[in-house]
């Protein structure tokens, strides 16, 4: 893990490949144009015979974006990175970009709601179908494959349960098949997991979340090979240089603020794993965990977020988040604060239980604070079930 660690903060704090590029300035500067003026006639002819290259139009390339590109593919052990102006417009473009009439995806059935929005109800549009299966069992992705199959998408860990997919064997099974993978892997970072070292072809990241850091952007990157990146399609989702100027900050602190998040977590998720009014306790980073031997042979260490099932009525749930003093009620994660949220607040007990998750359950993103202050926060609001 430390090397790991090591190694994402070097990338994060290099300036050499930038230094000359924005004359020496330690930070690259936030450039807003949104054109750049071709000195003459010749020189807009090279760029669109492919022959030189310059920055002409901001929606396609930007000195800010590459900047911050250039560091996340470098992180993620990939060629080449796109970013885009949210987590779900990387990932619909990168649907869009494997995709055609009548294919086939098989994903697990916990992925996140807009994916299965997009699989469910925009895809099938165009004769497009999903096979979702639960993941855990690599042998469940290669039943599920058909002769139009084009992607296997990965969620692991997915962002409620927790769950884990074997990784190299996917990919393994992918690759027999001519088909492509897709993994989120926003929960893990680049600092605690790397999934192109196992062979999956692409890499989506909300950067809204751990990337950014702070709870102050919408953003979303794709990393994959140069080929793949240079061809995604162009449905306007651009990051703004702005944002991307944020983005780049965020990745500075990222390693030593994955580190803090993890230790937090641990701490917090033991005391959940021993208290009574706790029925379950969903975090890969516990011994006690059913998939932890799969975590450690193929993540580098376990991020903030986690989730439980309290052992207690509608009416306990509602005076245990309504105690909570410090950790906030939200529905993202990943920033500095602690953050909660109950899954009951906006679902039925039957959407819950088709969704296989339980009642009572709550995600819990646990932040950069004084762990004594989030520990005795969750106590005290233990004791008022």
């Amino acid at each position: 893990m430390k090397d790991n660690i090591s190694r994402i903060q070097a990338i994060a704090t290099k300036i050499d490949e930038d230094f000359d590029k924005f004359f020496g300035a330690v930070t690259p500067p936030i450039y807003e144009n949104t054109i750049y003026r071709y000195p003459d006639f010749e020189s807009v002819e090279a760029v669109n015979k492919g022959n030189s290259f310059r920055y002409s139009y901001g929606k396609n390339k930007n000195p800010t974006l590459d900047a911050v590109e250039c560091k996340l593919s470098q992180m993620e052990k990939g060629e080449a990175a796109k970013c885009f102006a949210s987590g779900t417009a990387a990932m619909y473009t990168a649907l869009t970009n494997y995709l055609e009439k009548d294919d086939h995806v098989v994903t697990i059935k916990n992925v996140y709601g807009r994916i299965k929005n997009f699989l469910n109800d925009t895809f099938t549009k165009y004769g497009i179908h999903t096979t979702f299966v639960d993941g855990k069992d690599p042998k469940e992705f290669e039943e599920s494959i058909r002769h139009n199959t084009k992607i296997i998408y990965l969620e692991s860990p997915s962002t409620w349960q927790l769950e884990l997919q074997d990784l190299k064997a996917v990919a393994d099974i992918a690759r027999k098949h001519n088909i492509k993978t897709i993994i989120d892997n926003t929960w893990a970072t680049p600092v605690f997991q790397n999934p192109m070292e196992f062979g999956i072809d692409m890499v989506i990241h909300s950067a809204s979340k751990y990337l950014g850091g702070h709870s102050d952007l919408v953003a979303g990157v794709i990393v994959a090979s140069r080929e793949v990146i240079n061809n995604l399609p162009q449905l306007g989702g651009v990051l703004s240089p702005y944002e991307a100027g944020k983005l780049m900050k965020g990745l500075r602190t990222l390693a030593m603020r994955m580190e803090r998040h993890q230790s937090n977590a641990i701490q917090v998720a033991k005391l959940l794993e021993k208290n009574s009014k706790v029925s379950e306790i969903r975090y890969p980073g516990l011994e006690s965990y059913d998939q932890f031997d799969l975590a450690n042979k193929q993540m580098h260490g376990f991020s903030g977020l986690m989730s439980f099932v309290l052992e207690c009525g509608r009416d306990g749930e509602k005076r245990f988040i309504n105690a909570l003093k410090h950790i906030s009620i939200g529905g993202s994660w990943g920033g500095f604060e602690s953050i909660i949220y109950p899954i009951d607040a906006n679902e039925s007990i039957y959407d819950i239980s088709q969704m296989g998750y339980k009642p009572r359950q709550i995600r819990l993103s646990v932040g950069l604070e004084s762990i004594d202050t989030v520990l005795s926060d969750i106590e005290n609001a233990l004791n008022c079930i």
